[in-house]
């Protein structure tokens, strides 16, 4: 039986690539490689996520659709590793980038969503960490290990 064990890329169609890779590249992402245009005016974009990667392709004939409930992606979700989420608001002001309206606090985390300049929803996910689950509980006073036989 097939089992896929992770995303490997995500592919996206933009408006404008330039404005997508600033976007991306303020949210810290790396840029890998680019190509074109070609001789239609297609270009191609590779951004690094973690071990994962973000495909973005962009040509003239590329339009936002004007519909509120299109087909397609909602959302993709990146981890973010952070003391806080408020310290991910801050970076992300200050990267210029609107925070909509605020984080939202989820079972596994806290979660904030952002859109990118063609409207994609993008989750910033804070998990919880380890160091807020409870400690394990020490032994008894005077209780030892059994002895080996």
């Amino acid at each position: 039986m097939l089992r896929p064990t992770a995303i490997d890329h995500v592919g996206l169609k933009v408006t404008d690539m330039d404005r997508t890779l600033d976007f991306y590249q303020r949210l810290g992402l790396t840029l890998l490689r680019t190509s074109g245009p070609n001789a239609d005016g297609r270009r191609g974009a590779v951004i690094q996520v973690g071990s994962q990667e973000l495909n973005i392709f962009s040509h003239p004939e590329y339009g936002p659709s004007g519909r509120e409930n299109r087909a397609g992606i909602d959302h993709f979700c990146l981890l973010v590793e952070a003391t806080s989420i408020e310290d991910v608001i801050a970076e992300l002001q200050q990267a210029g980038i609107d925070t909509g309206k605020g984080a939202e606090q989820r079972r596994d985390g806290t979660a904030l969503y952002i859109h990118d300049p063609d409207g994609v929803r993008v989750e910033l996910l804070l998990k919880k960490s380890s160091a807020s689950s409870p400690p394990a509980s020490p032994p008894a006073a005077g209780s030892r290990a059994p002895a080996a036989a």
